[in-house]
């Protein structure tokens, strides 16, 4: 599992056209998945070859700005703004991830989770990176983008073919 590039954490949830389903559920199955392609458009691709890799590995919490949660192995690789790859042990707090949507950068808005007028920045602020003791860990491949979406928003790359 150490040169994968892919760790989720059994109940991490990736974004589906069905809906969320955790990656558990998904082992064994080849499913379609939320993905972008090379042109930044959000398409669905097949998710497929879901297996899990490690039993009882350690993980990570990433909470986001948004209030959305995620645990992942440390290997995992997420994309930071810009398309960036970063692992998830290298993460920092205020690191500004892809998301599948956001507002446009400089787009006013208002939310729940604020007072007043908040400026977007395009993409998805982590708040808060934390151990979050162990889980069984899978990994998995999509055709043709190798990258996919969490159903917290962020994308994140897949297992090399």
């Amino acid at each position: 599992m150490a040169d994968s590039a892919c760790g989720l954490a059994a109940d991490t949830k990736v974004e589906t056209p069905e809906g969320a389903m955790t990656i558990r559920a998904a082992a064994g199955k080849a499913i379609a998945v939320f993905t972008r392609d090379t042109t930044g458009r959000v398409r669905f691709r097949l998710m497929q070859d879901v297996r899990k890799t490690a039993e009882q590995q350690l993980v990570l919490k990433i909470t986001l700005e948004t209030g959305a949660a995620f645990r992942v192995a440390p290997q995992q690789v997420l994309f930071k703004k810009g398309l960036v790859e970063c692992r998830a042990d290298a993460l920092q707090v205020d690191d500004e991830l892809e998301p599948t949507f956001m507002y446009p950068a400089d787009y006013q808005f208002t939310d729940d989770t604020s007072r007043g007028v908040r400026r977007s920045t395009g993409s998805l602020r982590v708040k808060h990176i934390e151990p979050a003791g162990t889980a069984d860990v899978y990994t998995l491949g999509v055709n043709q983008t190798g990258c996919f979406f969490l159903t917290a928003g962020v994308l994140c790359k897949a297992e090399a073919s």
